[in-house]
């Protein structure tokens, strides 16, 4: 339903809504499944997960101001939204396992392609992100999608001094548990 001003057509409200939800979702699909990834192991929770996420952008869409960047402004709804349904799985008493030690990188050596070897890399980063704390996996998810401090600090609402902090520590951390990640500081 669009109105008419002056022989000029104007979209109705639900109309722009559907326009700037379809956007979003084009652009931050998969920003947002790396994300469910990060909050989730299970590949049908993380699908659900991105579904939630999408109906809670859809009803947020009438009430953004501008305030915020949308990026900034979809982060902060996407990660609220995967901090609760996380909580949610672990009510139900689904437990999400993660191996203490990462997988064991093959040498070229080995005739293993640099592929695998990226692959096994993601995968156990994914698996350390998901045993940290919320807050700090925010935070790590956020600065690996590339948001600068001071948009992490739009979203969590943390000092930039304490962001980087937390960085800083995170990479620390995950240094001495395969010092192999040490010297890759994202």
């Amino acid at each position: 339903m669009n109105d008419t001003v002056e022989g000029i057509v104007v979209p109705s409200a639900e109309t722009a809504r559907r326009e700037t939800f379809l956007r979003l979702m084009a652009e931050y699909r998969r920003p947002i499944a790396r994300l469910a990834a990060a909050y989730l192991h299970d590949a049908q929770d993380q699908e659900d997960l991105v579904q939630e996420i999408a109906l809670a952008l859809w009803q947020a869409v009438p009430r953004f101001r501008g305030d915020s960047s949308e990026r900034t402004w979809l982060y902060r709804i996407a990660h609220n939204t995967a901090i609760t349904a996380a909580a949610k799985i672990r009510r139900r008493g689904k437990v999400e396992t993660t191996p203490e030690e990462p997988p064991e990188l093959p040498s070229a050596a080995e005739g293993h392609e640099e592929n695998l070897i990226q692959a096994q890399r993601r995968e156990w980063l994914l698996e350390a992100i998901r045993q940290m704390p919320a807050m700090d996996r925010q935070i790590l998810t956020l600065h690996l999608e590339g948001l600068s401090h001071r948009e992490i600090q739009e979203i969590t609402g943390l000092s930039e001094a304490a962001i980087a902090t937390r960085l800083s520590r995170q990479r620390d951390r995950l240094g001495a548990k395969h010092p192999e990640y040490e010297g890759n500081r994202t």
